[in-house]
């Protein structure tokens, strides 16, 4: 733990983080959380209140991972907190498979993405199973262009694509940065699409929940996670936009350093979405997105046919 406030101010990566609040944060990160897991893992409570504690806890792991990279903590140890994150994140949708993040909210969407950074950041795509399940399927139409591309892009096929994009004031900058093929845009319009999506990230983040925090006591840090995704999932070079405000540049040099590019996406194997009464494309153990039931088809076999749980939420089909 970072204590002495020349070493904090000398270290941090995240200029608008204050010791006091680092320590405050990082304090409150340490607490026994005992209770809550006791909370969650008793039946007799209401489902919702139990979900809501441990989304809590869920999140609050998302957070110490952010503060401490924010701090300046060596990058193992973030790592590893990441990886706690993640882990937390797969108790959290194991016991509550009905949970799941609808991204036309900008706080969901955002956290799609943070979700999926962190995984590809720290060296672990056995993660992405369980973020893809999260993501809550569009009720009326097709899902959003940049989500689809990206899971693709991770080895997970099949996500039917919009024409435009749900945020698009947003997130133009960056889907831009990620569309076409290998041939155009070229790696140096996808750099400058980077560039472009990191001058406006803070303004455009105005309807997430941490907006604004440096002015309050729960300050984490403010960072680009997902343009450091893009980054590494398209091998581009950043030192056009390293030195950008928002930019994880750090966790970018560790990941590449431990060799985790080459896990995203050419060493990733293929999996699937598909939807109910669809034929399997391929044969294997598939998952639901919002029940704990799995099923072993053959290729061709199809899916189970109901289309929506009793929330009306839409039920797709992953395979492992």
């Amino acid at each position: 733990m970072i204590t002495d406030e020349i070493v904090f101010d000398q270290n941090r990566r995240e200029p608008l983080l204050k010791p006091e609040i680092y320590q405050k944060k990082n304090a409150f990160f340490q607490e026994d959380i005992t209770e809550d897991y006791e909370i969650i893992n008793d039946l007799g409570r209401e489902l919702i209140h139990r979900s809501r504690v441990s989304w809590s806890v869920t999140r609050h792991k998302f957070e110490q991972a952010t503060l401490e990279y924010s701090a300046g903590n060596d990058l193992v140890s973030c790592e590893s907190l990441m990886h706690n994150a993640l882990d937390e994140l797969e108790r959290h949708k194991t016991q509550f498979p009905h949970k799941s993040f609808f991204y036309w909210e900008p706080d969901s969407f955002q956290f799609l993405l943070r979700s999926m950074s962190f995984a590809v950041l720290s060296g672990k795509p056995d993660a992405l199973q369980t973020i893809v399940r999260m993501l809550g399927k569009n009720p009326q139409d097709n899902d959003d262009p940049l989500l689809s591309i990206l899971l693709a892009r991770l080895g997970y096929i099949g996500l039917p694509r919009l024409e435009h994009l749900g945020f698009p004031k947003v997130y133009q900058h960056l889907y831009d940065a990620i569309k076409g093929d290998g041939v155009s845009p070229t790696k140096e319009e996808r750099q400058e699409s980077l560039t472009q999506y990191l001058r406006g990230w803070y303004k455009g983040m105005k309807d997430c929940y941490w907006y604004n925090t440096h002015k309050k006591s729960v300050f984490v840090g403010y960072w680009a996670f997902e343009a450091a995704l893009v980054t590494l999932l398209y091998d581009l070079d950043d030192s056009g936009y390293s030195h950008m405000l928002y930019y994880p540049k750090d966790l970018v040099a560790h990941a590449r350093s431990q060799g985790y590019t080459s896990l995203f996406p050419m060493s990733t194997p293929k999996h699937y979405i598909a939807f109910p009464n669809e034929a399997a494309p391929v044969e294997g153990v598939w998952q639901c997105n919002l029940t704990d039931e799995e099923v072993s088809l053959k290729k061709g076999e199809r899916l189970p046919s109901k289309t929506e749980n009793e929330n009306e939420h839409k039920l797709f089909w992953v395979s492992e």
